[in-house]
């Protein structure tokens, strides 16, 4: 009995199965490369939404900054200025003031009366200044019958002083010193004029020489001791004095 060896079967490589196995690991670098990519492209991706996300962070932080800045320089500002014109803050214990008494000149008779006395001086006073500056050689012809020297320069002056005097008794700016210059002026025409060259009384004439420049010269005294009344620039000066001292 014969002993039968076992046939070893060597196989050998089958050229046929290379391409397969080169195909294989191609496709498999492939895919790894393809996986690389897109994990280097999502890592860029999320580098670049971080850096948005930074840079929104420090743009937002920069204008809270800014914002709070600008507060800062408003209420620098604001105390600043309530330093500057003395306003005090407000307190639960502040009380409403009342505004200021008006006088009883500025109130609505004494106006009124002030006023009527105003607007018949400066029909007085206008016209006559008018007509002096209108016939300027009739008025320094007239001065120089009563010996006053340079007639023509004082006619010019007393009727200019005349109409100044006038408007600004029709504004009511400057009252006081109108009524003083006007009370001025008709003393002056009585004293240099009315009463230095003839008598004061005259046989058939009703009245007295110069009874008109008295009544003027009354008055103006009259407004410059009484003022302009509430219808007046004067008075509204006055009034805001008033208040501003009052909330002082």
């Amino acid at each position: 009995m014969s002993n039968t060896e076992p046939t070893k079967v060597i196989e050998e490589d089958d050229p046929a199965n290379e391409p397969t196995v080169n195909i294989s690991i191609a496709e498999a670098q492939a895919r790894a490369q393809a996986a690389a990519d897109a994990m280097a492209q999502r890592d860029a991706a999320a580098k670049q939404q971080a850096a948005a996300d930074a840079q929104a962070a420090q743009d937002a932080q920069d204008a809270a900054q800014r914002k709070a800045d600008e507060a800062r320089v408003r209420t620098q500002e604001r105390e600043a200025r309530a330093k500057a014109l003395g306003t005090v803050e407000a307190t639960d214990d502040d009380v409403e003031v009342a505004p200021p008494e008006r006088h009883p000149n500025d109130k609505f008779l004494g106006s009124l009366g002030l006023f009527l006395i105003r607007i018949v001086l400066v029909a007085l006073l206008g016209v006559r200044g008018i007509q002096v500056l209108w016939h300027i050689s009739a008025t320094s012809s007239w001065l120089s019958s009563y010996s006053i020297p340079q007639a023509t320069l004082i006619a010019w002056l007393l009727g200019a002083l005349l109409v100044i005097i006038a408007l600004l008794l029709l504004v009511g700016f400057g009252t006081r010193l109108a009524g003083l210059l006007t009370a001025i002026v008709a003393i002056a025409v009585l004293v240099f004029i009315r009463w230095g060259y003839a008598p004061i009384l005259v046989s058939g004439q009703a009245g007295f020489v110069g009874d008109w420049d008295v009544l003027v010269a009354g008055v103006g005294l009259a407004v410059f001791c009484l003022g302009s009344g509430g219808w007046a620039i004067d008075a509204a000066m006055r009034f805001n004095r008033a208040k501003r001292k009052q909330y002082q």
